[in-house]
């Protein structure tokens, strides 16, 4: 085929050959755009999972410090009465507790501590041994060092709970927020007047420790874990007054 010139003598390109730039052209800004809408959509798609990685972390947070304070609840009674239920395996009966009003009548929240609802949740035993936690006493099991009480990570269970994580009673495992409770003692104080009192011979309106009474210093760690891999650990000291 004869190549095309104009009145002037110049060779003008075919349309054959323009056709074969113009796809070519196109070619690039086809992948050129490919590239741009997947470095967007890895950007988005990231963003996605740290949102749903900080969504799982609170919900994990919320659910810890709300399973913190259910065995709080009970703490007073069980060092008061210096012990157990029998219902429940201890040696104290069961009408010196007051779960019930404690728990504003939530039959339900009795049931997550009690250790005989089901096997491995409800209170543990103490040190891995027969007998039921006891938060007023020091621990003193063979396996626990002197730095026991400083490194949280290595705290015995007091308390295992299974909660739904939509607020049920009951749901499929999938749903299941397990929680962990470890209660360690931190120490004791007095309150406010008491050793004042006991210097002066009880002579005071107060009687000493016996009047103004004390306070026992718990150390309560909740490890929490939620449905997509969320977990939360928190920590609080709590006190509790003893008069």
């Amino acid at each position: 085929m004869p190549t095309p010139v104009n009145s002037r003598g110049i060779v003008v390109p075919s349309s054959r050959y323009q056709r074969g730039v113009a796809l070519f052209v196109g070619l690039v800004f086809l992948v050129m755009l490919s590239l741009v809408a997947l470095m967007v959509m890895k950007d988005t798609l990231l963003e996605m999972r740290m949102t749903t990685a900080t969504a799982r972390h609170e919900q994990a947070f919320e659910a810890a410090e709300r399973a913190r304070v259910i065995p709080e609840a009970i703490l007073a009674d069980h060092v008061f009465n210096r012990g157990w239920p029998v219902s429940w395996g201890g040696s104290v009966p069961d009408g010196k507790f007051d779960l019930y009003t404690t728990f504003a009548h939530r039959e339900a929240w009795i049931d997550l501590i009690n250790p005989k609802t089901n096997d491995g949740e409800g209170l543990q035993t103490s040190c891995g041994g027969s007998n039921l936690v006891i938060f007023y006493m020091p621990q003193t099991c063979a396996t626990h060092t002197e730095s026991y009480n400083y490194d949280s990570s290595t705290w015995d269970d007091a308390v295992v709970m299974n909660t739904c994580a939509d607020g049920s009673e009951s749901c499929g495992a999938s749903q299941k927020i397990n929680s962990r409770v470890a209660i360690v003692r931190d120490g004791v104080m007095l309150n406010k007047g008491s050793g004042a009192a006991s210097q002066q011979g009880y002579s005071s309106v107060g009687v000493g420790t016996a009047k103004g009474g004390g306070a026992l210093l718990l150390q309560v760690r909740s490890d929490t874990k939620v449905p997509g891999n969320g977990e939360a650990a928190t920590i609080a000291q709590y006190k509790l007054e003893i008069k």
